[in-house]
């Protein structure tokens, strides 16, 4: 004989908290091509030109922010041409306010170009997970 126990699975119980990336808001190369000029050029991007959205689901419902981004390599001249200029405001679920600073070099068809790692860190309150985003800032000179 089967004793049934109806909606005893659902009791007490919730979703696991996830995070995860949301790929329709993702940007993951700044290019920042322009005429090539006579020295090395050096600019700043503009806010928004890396634009990340993590999406988190199930947990507590109540859920926090971190964003950190670190220079993973560099492909230049000196190796030291491309740094953050500002990281911004990091605290939120959509990440778009980070500037870098960068070189383009001085002769046409010359590219230089630096990858970063730009990682989220949400959290529900009693779980922590890293949504990690990779991209690359390119500097060709035209």
């Amino acid at each position: 004989m089967y004793i049934a126990l109806m909606g005893c699975a659902q009791q007490g119980s919730s979703t696991p908290f996830g995070a995860s990336l949301d790929g329709a808001s993702l940007q993951d190369v700044v290019d920042m091509a322009a005429p090539a000029t006579g020295s090395v050029a050096t600019f700043t991007t503009i806010q928004g030109t890396l634009d990340a959205t993590v999406v988190p689901s199930g947990g507590s419902g109540s859920y926090t922010f971190s964003w950190a981004v670190s220079k993973i390599s560099e492909n230049s001249d000196t190796g030291n041409r491309f740094s953050v200029a500002s990281a911004g405001t990091t605290n939120g679920p959509t990440y778009n306010t980070l500037t870098i600073n960068g070189a383009r070099p001085p002769g046409a068809g010359d590219v230089w170009e630096a990858r970063f790692e730009a990682t989220c860190t949400a959290s529900d309150g009693s779980t922590n997970i890293g949504v990690v985003v990779d991209f690359t800032v390119t500097a060709p000179a035209l």
